[in-house]
């Protein structure tokens, strides 16, 4: 997705969450270039960008597992994600063993494999780079025309 600059600074905010995302995780915010890094600020932004993507009304976990599962993602793995997501807003940080089905988690900044990689005997690893550049934005391309596309202006002042 090429998230350019608009010189009238209207952006839906599905650009701008994208381009936040990229900053953070050290890859270009137009092009998403760049290796990316472990920032839990861009694992915050992508889990914002999946949770706008997943719908309103109630229900928050049959939302998240309706649009990753729809998106490719198992089941076992939508829960892990919806555990990282959960632990994230409602505390920054990982998830517990219980969230996880007794697994343990740990965040990394490796650049090759699965975004989630389950392949370790009790833990779980969440790559954030591959989380945010493969994961992320393959769904948002996928399910962009579910976002909400009212225009933001970036150059108009905050009240």
């Amino acid at each position: 997705m090429i998230c350019g600059v608009r010189s009238s600074g209207l952006y839906p905010s599905l650009v701008l969450a994208i381009r936040d995302m990229r900053t953070a995780n050290d890859r270009d915010e137009e092009t998403g270039n760049g290796e990316g890094n472990r920032s839990w600020i861009a694992l915050a932004l992508g889990m914002v960008v999946l949770d706008t993507l997943s719908g309103q009304g109630s229900g928050v976990w049959a939302r998240w597992k309706r649009l990753l599962t729809e998106h490719g993602v198992t089941e076992v793995d939508a829960r892990l994600i919806y555990g990282f997501r959960c632990s994230l807003l409602h505390g920054y940080g990982l998830p517990r063993r219980e969230q996880t089905g007794g697994l343990g988690v740990v965040t990394t900044g490796r650049r090759r494999g699965y975004a989630i990689d389950t392949s370790g005997r009790d833990l779980v690893d969440l790559s954030v780079p591959l989380f945010c550049s493969l994961l992320v934005e393959r769904i948002a391309v996928e399910a962009a025309d579910d976002w909400d596309v009212t225009l933001i202006d970036v150059n108009k002042p905050i009240p």
